[in-house]
C-alpha cells in the first residue's frame, strides 16, 4: 500500500514536513481503510442475517397467535400465553447474543491493541462478568488489559514473540520443537498461572 504522501505528491500536492503529523492525525480520525470498512461490513452482514432469522421466527409465532386470538377456550388461551412468552424469550435471547458479540469484539480488539499473544489465555484472566455489566465497557476493558500487561504473572502474554537463541521459536516451545496452536495456548495459560512449562514438573 502506497504512503498517502507519495500518492499526493504524484498529483502535485506536497504537505510540508512540519504539518505531516497533523495531516496524518486528521486523516486517521476522519477516514477508514478498506480493511476497516470490510470488517464493519462483515459485522453488519452477520447482524442483518441474525435479525432476518429472528424476524422470521417472530412472524411465524405471530401467525400462530393470530390463529387463536378469537377463540375463547382456556386451553387455547394458555397456548397464546405460552407463545407470547416464547416470543419474548426469542427477542430477549437475540438482544443478549448481540450484546455478547459486541462485548467479545471489544475484548479481542483490546487484546490486539495491547499486542496480546493468546486471546483465550488473556480473556481467562479478565473479570468478564464485571466488565460485561460495565456502562463504559471499552474504557474498562482497556484498563483491565493494561493492568495485565504490567502484572508480573501475566505481562509475558503481551508483546512481540521473543526468539530463543538456537531454537528459532517463540518462548513457550516444548523440547526445542515447534509448538502446535494447542501447545502454545497451554504454555501461555501455564505461564499466566505461574506454572512451569509442561515437561518441567508441569504434567
Amino acid at each position: 500500500m502506497k504512503n498517502i504522501f507519495d500518492i499526493m505528491k504524484e498529483f502535485g500536492i506536497e504537505v510540508p514536513e512540519n504539518h505531516k503529523k497533523d495531516f496524518e492525525k486528521a486523516v486517521l480520525e476522519n477516514y477508514k481503510t478498506m480493511a476497516d470498512y470490510d470488517k464493519q461490513t462483515e459485522k453488519l452482514t452477520k447482524a442483518n442475517d441474525t435479525i432476518k432469522a429472528s424476524d422470521t421466527a417472530m412472524k411465524d409465532l405471530q401467525t400462530k397467535l393470530d390463529e387463536y386470538k378469537d377463540v375463547d377456550v382456556s386451553a387455547l388461551n394458555q397456548r397464546i400465553t405460552d407463545l407470547e412468552t416464547e416470543k419474548g424469550n426469542i427477542e430477549s435471547d437475540y438482544q443478549k447474543k448481540l450484546a455478547e458479540r459486541d462485548f467479545n469484539d471489544l475484548i479481542k480488539e483490546g487484546i490486539a491493541a495491547a499486542h496480546g499473544k493468546n486471546v483465550k489465555a488473556i480473556t481467562a484472566l479478565l473479570d468478564t462478568e464485571t466488565l460485561m455489566q460495565s456502562k463504559n465497557q471499552k474504557e474498562d476493558i482497556a484498563a483491565a488489559i493494561k493492568t495485565l500487561t504490567e502484572a508480573e504473572d501475566s505481562k509475558m502474554l503481551f508483546g512481540d514473540a521473543i526468539e530463543i537463541a538456537g531454537k528459532g521459536n517463540p518462548i513457550g516451545d516444548i523440547g526445542g520443537g515447534k509448538l502446535t496452536p494447542e501447545e502454545k495456548e497451554e504454555a501461555d495459560c501455564r505461564a499466566a498461572m505461574g506454572l512451569p512449562p509442561a515437561g518441567e514438573g508441569g504434567k
